[in-house]
């Protein structure tokens, strides 16, 4: 595991401590039955692989603007607005990742539903790209990578939804709703 450089004094992992910054509380506290500590990992993972896509976007847009425009090479505008459209979708989507996170974590019950949604939403989304494929058309590498990446987040908000409804999480959603 990684440890923070703090001299030694420290042996909480970085990875822990990235985690309590997001989520703001501790990532092994006992209160919070494991599989909901594992949904948050989950969507946490989910966070760093939706800004790993917004990147690797950006790269393709950058390298290639061709690419994005359907074979037609873009105007400088256009360019522009492709790449502030990455860089906002990127920021919004990973913010949902780490605001679902926090909120789950907490208890909220409200936040278990809209995950589950926009689970749904992306499960939608994954569905359109698989289907939109068609027998014939040349595949580029960049089509293989954004796939892989799409597909990677979906499988961090699968594992997120299917512990967030585990029977040890449903009793903690339902002990602090009782508590407000």
């Amino acid at each position: 595991m990684l440890k923070t450089s703090s001299g030694g004094q420290s042996g909480q992992s970085a990875l822990g401590g990235l985690e309590k910054r997001l989520t703001g509380s501790v990532p092994d506290d006992s209160a919070v039955p494991a599989p909901l500590r594992k949904a948050v990992r989950f969507m946490l993972g989910g966070a760093s692989v939706t800004v790993l896509a917004g990147l690797f976007s950006l790269i393709v847009a950058i390298a290639d603007p061709s690419l994005i425009n359907g074979g037609k090479q873009p105007t400088s505008n256009q360019l522009t607005g492709d790449i502030v459209q990455v860089i906002l979708l990127t920021i919004v989507y990973s913010a949902l990742w780490v605001l679902m996170a926090r909120k789950n974590r907490s208890g909220r019950s409200w936040a278990r539903i809209v995950a589950s949604v926009l689970f749904a939403l992306s499960t939608f989304s994954v569905y359109s790209s698989v289907n939109s494929l068609h027998a014939g058309e040349t595949v580029r590498v960049v089509d293989i990578v954004s796939f892989v990446l799409v597909v990677a987040e979906w499988l961090c908000g699968l594992g997120a939804v299917a512990l967030l409804w585990r029977s040890e999480s449903t009793a903690y959603f339902k002990s602090n709703s009782a508590l407000r």
